[in-house]
């Protein structure tokens, strides 16, 4: 559909653009002509390709009997179509993703009246690492943009908007990603350190809070299981094996006894400090290994990072 784009993008300003009243040009620009596409069919063409903005304001103020502020509007939205240069990046919304362009100021009018401006190359909806700029994946800033009441407005996120196209991190975005490591080192550090009690009662507040029910008590069923589960919703059940620390050998010999216990659906095999023999382990069983990042992980969005500090301090 469109070209993978590997150079990274330069812009002297970022314009967004409504392709037709509720998106009716959307398709055909972007997946058929590769053209920007205006309306405004009554206004005359010649008057804007010659650049005669005061006749084109006139004329919304008198034919249209807008206001001031509105006919300069429209005259301004007009002016960016015809004559914004090469090095304007255009921006739109189509299916759910964001799609940008740069395009040439040569201006062609339709039978029906409408205006298009080529595309240079092809509209795309991918960074120039070739990833889809999916709508889900963009800043509420940059969404509202698609709520403009008029076609083509000025981005206020432009620098946010480049970034994304060259898959760039804002700063504060990477000195995040870097506090967030920290912490996962630093709570990794503080689950090892709980007492066997309360890293199985840690355990057994992920799975809670995942919508798991536990049947038995924790540390009192089979010595097979620590934690026996029930998913209310499905019916599944599940039962978990917690250990401060395991090797392979340990581990196969619980899977040897899980094989056996046709009664449940999942089993969990959790362990915070796994030896290299279990931690290399390419696991092609259905036993679903947790060691310590995923527990981690697993904390952290469980919302159980106050609960751990308050164990261990």
């Amino acid at each position: 559909m469109t070209e993978q784009i590997v150079k990274r993008i330069k812009a002297k300003k970022v314009i967004f653009i409504k392709l037709g009243p509720g998106g009716e040009y959307e398709a055909d620009c972007i997946e058929k002509s590769q053209t920007l596409r205006l309306g405004y069919k009554n206004v005359d063409h010649d008057l804007c390709l010659n650049g005669k903005w005061n006749l084109v304001h006139e004329y919304f103020r008198e034919e249209e009997n807008a206001t001031q502020g509105v006919a300069t509007s429209h005259t301004n939205q007009l002016k960016q179509f015809y004559e914004d240069d090469e090095k304007t990046l255009w921006l739109t919304f189509f299916k759910n993703k964001l799609w940008w362009s740069f395009s040439r100021a040569e201006i062609k009018l339709l039978p029906d009246k409408t205006k298009t401006r080529p595309v240079i190359g092809n509209w795309s909806d991918k960074n120039i690492n070739g990833e889809l700029l999916l709508a889900g994946n963009l800043s509420g800033k940059l969404l509202r943009t698609q709520g403009f009441r008029g076609t083509i407005c000025k981005v206020p996120e432009e620098k946010y908007a480049i970034q994304k196209i060259n898959n760039e991190q804002l700063k504060e975005v990477i000195e995040l990603e870097n506090a967030i490591t920290k912490l996962k080192e630093k709570l990794g550090i503080l689950i090892k350190s709980l007492q066997w009690k309360d890293f199985e009662t840690l355990i057994d507040l992920i799975f809670r809070q995942a919508g798991w029910q536990r049947v038995s008590e924790t540390g009192k069923t089979q010595k097979t299981l620590d934690l026996e589960l029930l998913a209310p919703v499905t019916g599944e059940r599940a039962i978990v094996q917690i250990k401060s620390q395991s090797d392979l050998k340990q581990f196969l010999h619980y899977q040897n006894k899980f094989a056996t216990m046709t009664d449940y659906d999942k089993f969990f095999y959790v362990v915070h400090s796994a030896k290299k023999s279990l931690s290399e382990y390419k696991n092609e069983t259905d036993t679903m290994l947790y060691f310590g990042d995923k527990i981690t992980d697993l904390t952290i969005n469980s919302g159980l990072l106050d609960w751990v500090i308050k164990r261990t301090s």
